[in-house]
């Protein structure tokens, strides 16, 4: 099941970020007198009313004190919106403090072993789908080029350098990957993204190619078609497609692998 904790916290930041601001804008009313705004129709024209706190007595507004008549209408809007805020905010905090994400994994969870091996999970808790996940998408099955001599920390041989920084990068942010995995074109073409990477807490899977000289025309053509070739298949760039890329001028910045990793992976 989708984890929409995360959604949650971030409709509260949303929240709270409008309660701030919706609190400094109260604050400039502050030599507005008091009072709340009414409105009636008189021989087909808009009559304007103020009634004064504490009291039933309504004041006549005139109609060319323009300024006045909106600022009431705004500040009327805008407490009824801090209002509703303030409930949302409190409904949303409730809802979050209770709110388990793993609850119904810990069904499973909380089984003996014995039990367990009789049982297949509805639901399978966070490393079974991972171990799946990875049995699903091997990597290492492109035996294309040359022998690899570059190693990541997980183990595996990469053809470069900067295949080596986002493998590296990936392991040490325990984000599950695969490295050269088969993609399998619906005309039963099959190529070999540099990565399949999971992102665990929406349990998807995205694609990432590392376009490493793309300073040279040929390879930059070959690569730019190799990329419609997927949003043909499936692959949407921005979407289940993260694409890096270098020139031998320009290397990869790591900066732009974490700002991906947080965008699209987290």
């Amino acid at each position: 099941m989708t984890n929409v904790k995360f959604e949650l916290m971030k409709q509260l930041s949303e929240v709270e970020k409008l309660i701030s601001e919706v609190e400094k804008s109260l604050k400039s009313y502050k030599n507005l007198e008091n009072g709340k705004l009414r409105m009636s129709k008189s021989n087909g024209c808009t009559q304007y009313l103020m009634i004064k706190p504490g009291t039933d007595k309504k004041e006549y507004i005139h109609s060319y004190e323009k300024e006045k008549i909106h600022l009431l209408a705004q500040r009327e809007y805008e407490e009824k919106f801090h209002k509703t805020l303030m409930s949302t905010k409190k409904r949303l905090n409730r809802f979050i403090e209770g709110y388990d994400p793993h609850e119904l994994e810990h069904v499973y969870d909380a089984m003996c072993d014995s039990r367990k091996r009789l049982v297949a999970p509805i639901v399978p808790s966070e490393s079974i789908y991972i171990a799946n996940w990875m049995e699903e998408h091997k990597g290492g099955v492109n035996t294309y080029g040359e022998a690899m001599t570059i190693r990541s920390l997980r183990g595996e041989y990469v053809r470069s350098k900067s295949e080596k920084i986002i493998a590296d990068y990936l392991y040490n942010n325990n984000i599950p990957y695969q490295y050269e995995p088969k993609f399998e074109m619906s005309n039963y073409r099959n190529v070999f993204p540099d990565f399949v990477v999971l992102n665990v807490r929406e349990r998807r899977t995205i694609y990432w190619e590392h376009l490493g000289r793309c300073g040279e025309p040929g390879y930059a053509i070959k690569n730019f078609n190799k990329i419609m070739d997927y949003e043909k298949f499936g692959l949407i760039l921005g979407d289940n497609l993260i694409i890096t890329v270098e020139t031998a001028e320009r290397p990869l910045n790591v900066d732009i692998v974490e700002e991906k990793v947080k965008l699209f992976l987290t």
